[in-house]
């Protein structure tokens, strides 16, 4: 896994922080996470899924897969439902479909003879990247590789994204500082610990997936020693409409986004 490096001026402008995302569940108590990857991109066929497992403790890094549920896509415009297929790993597919902008959507699953329901969410525009190209500039100890980013924002309409630059490191920024502009930037990798060949991503989030996204990622940056107690989990919106109290962990979210390829030297 790639270990991103924070560039504080980045920080102040983006309002938000980056790291790896694991979030700290109380041992004793195991959640139903949900990770949802529904995505479009123009002209491409992109693999739709959710992700079940259950919270593990601190220590354990992997959690446990759910592979006896039952996962649905409910399209609300249309009337219309669109079954998931276990894979593996509690891993479940959705073949041959496709998002549409302005259709209402919500995610149902039933896990253990409970309901978990999702708000009703519909797929968030987004801006292609621009330019990906890798910089000479470094940070701290002059041995980072740097990738400089560039978008231009959508200026009709209040924007929100979400970038992600390696398996589990995230960044959010919204557009208030670059209305209608082109944004450029810079992400640092570790040398040691870069891959020479890396994917970029930027996926249009809403408002409230991004207030979400920047909580877990300020705890995770915030809480500097592991063994310091417990963070608070934030609520998305998916809940347990059975059992309330026995809620979940992970937020339904469906988004157009973009990704750029490059190889670092």
């Amino acid at each position: 896994m790639k270990n991103p490096i924070r560039l504080l001026i980045i920080l102040l402008l983006f309002n938000s922080c980056e790291d790896v995302i694991n979030l700290d569940l109380p041992v004793d108590k195991q959640f139903l996470v949900i990770e949802t990857h529904i995505d479009y991109t123009p002209e491409l066929t992109l693999r739709n899924y959710v992700k079940l497992s259950l919270s593990t403790s601190f220590y354990q890094e992997i959690n446990d897969p759910v592979g006896d549920a039952k996962v649905t896509l409910e399209d609300l415009t249309n009337n219309r439902n669109y079954n998931f297929t276990h894979s593996n790993n509690g891993i479940y597919i959705l073949d041959n479909f496709t998002p549409e902008f302005n259709r209402d959507y919500r995610l149902t699953i039933t896990y253990k003879d409970e309901l978990y329901q999702s708000t009703t969410e519909q797929l968030i525009p987004c801006v292609p990247i621009s330019k990906l190209e890798q910089g000479d500039g470094t940070l701290f100890s002059g041995n980072e590789k740097e990738v400089k980013v560039s978008f231009t924002d959508d200026g009709s309409r209040d924007d929100f994204y979400l970038f992600r630059f390696a398996s589990n490191s995230f960044l959010v920024t919204e557009d208030r500082f670059y209305q209608g502009n082109t944004f450029n930037f810079s992400y640092f990798y570790d040398e040691d610990s870069a891959e020479n060949d890396i994917i970029v991503s930027i996926f249009g989030i809403t408002e409230r997936y991004y207030n979400y996204m920047d909580i877990i990622i300020s705890q995770t940056d915030d809480r500097g020693n592991p063994f310091g107690g417990t963070a608070a989990n934030p609520r998305g919106n998916i809940k347990n409409i059975t059992n309330p109290e026995n809620y979940p962990l992970g937020y339904f979210q469906l988004s157009e986004t973009y990704s750029q390829s490059l190889s670092l030297h």
